[in-house]
């Protein structure tokens, strides 16, 4: 298992050591062995409160999962079976009509614009989605998850609704079209 740490960027392989010993970093930073297997619950619980007690943000819990509100976005972290971290975000709905170009535009954004999150598609309805794997997740990249999906949503959702006419999801049941020289331009 590697261990990275914040400050100096160096990577450590911490598989001989046992969860919570500490040790320096090149740098000097203390860094903590994170916690594994079925101990990946409290180590979660204790990075969103920590997030929580730092950021001012609030997490609101119910059993495993959290939500939290950033601007416009609404961000749920869970841990999934295979012990994975999911952080989502519900987006748009994809308009009835012009689908394959409102798809192709999060294709590129996902590409050039969403940092570690990354757009996915849900019976109809977009998400941000950051996920990883918990063997090594230390308490930045948990953070970075969070900013990558609140970010992402919340500065997109906006802009591609403005763009396309795409629905918030709350108002699930307009039926939304791209305007006619969009639509024009999917069919050369």
């Amino acid at each position: 298992m590697l261990l990275r740490c914040a400050k100096c960027n160096n990577t450590y392989d911490v598989s001989g050591k046992q969860p919570g010993e500490t040790f320096k970093s090149q740098c000097g930073d203390i860094l903590v062995v994170p916690q594994r297997g079925e101990h990946a619950p409290a180590l979660v619980a204790e990075y969103a409160d920590r997030y929580a007690k730092e950021s001012g943000v609030t997490l609101t819990k119910n059993a495993d999962v959290w939500f939290a509100k950033f601007g416009s976005a609404q961000v749920t972290i869970q841990m999934q079976a295979g012990e994975e971290l999911r952080m989502s975000s519900p987006f748009l709905n994809l308009p009835k009509k012009g689908t394959q170009l409102a798809l192709r535009r999060v294709l590129e954004l996902n590409l050039a614009s969403t940092g570690g999150a990354r757009f996915a598609l849900d019976a109809g309805q977009l998400f941000v989605v950051w996920s990883r794997g918990l063997e090594g997740l230390d308490y930045e990249e948990f953070v970075e998850g969070i900013r990558s999906v609140s970010r992402t949503s919340d500065d997109f959702d906006d802009v591609l609704r403005k763009e396309w006419g795409m629905g918030a999801v709350e108002n699930d049941t307009e039926e939304y079209v791209l305007p006619a020289e969009l639509l024009e331009e999917e069919t050369k």
